[in-house]
């Protein structure tokens, strides 16, 4: 009887994990995720990372994108941008001046897209310095 009551708690565990789970991704041909860095403008010798994410699809109704800067494999920063203008970019930088170019740094972006309807859109990037 334990065993029984035991397999019914885990069954009802699963179906509201699963119930959680989105099930409607789809992949948005228009839409880019893109993870650079370069040398920074106002500052010699320093490097400065944008992750960015944008897309064209009339459907759009939210845009969010997450970048994580690396030195090494050293966390250095982190953040998150979001957009709900069609063909805008949502944009998130590091910080300018602060990172050596003789240090290797990478960056990494994580885009999710939000259509009407509830579907929505993954998209991954990683760049690495010295390229």
């Amino acid at each position: 009887m334990r065993k029984m009551k035991l397999s019914l708690i885990g069954l009802a565990l699963a179906a509201i994990v699963v119930a959680a789970i989105p099930t409607s991704a789809e992949s948005d041909p228009y839409a880019e995720t893109v993870a650079f860095i370069d040398w920074s403008v106002y500052h010699p010798n320093k490097v400065r990372g944008k992750a960015y994410a944008s897309t064209t699809n009339p459907k759009m109704t939210k845009i969010n994108v997450q970048g994580s800067f690396y030195q090494g494999s050293t966390l250095k920063e982190s953040g998150v941008a979001s957009q709900t203008i069609i063909g805008y970019e949502a944009a998130w930088y590091t910080a300018d001046g602060v990172y050596a170019d003789t240090n290797s740094y990478t960056l990494n972006a994580a885009s999710r897209t939000y259509y009407n309807g509830g579907s929505y859109d993954q998209q991954y990037d990683s760049y690495s310095w010295p390229w």
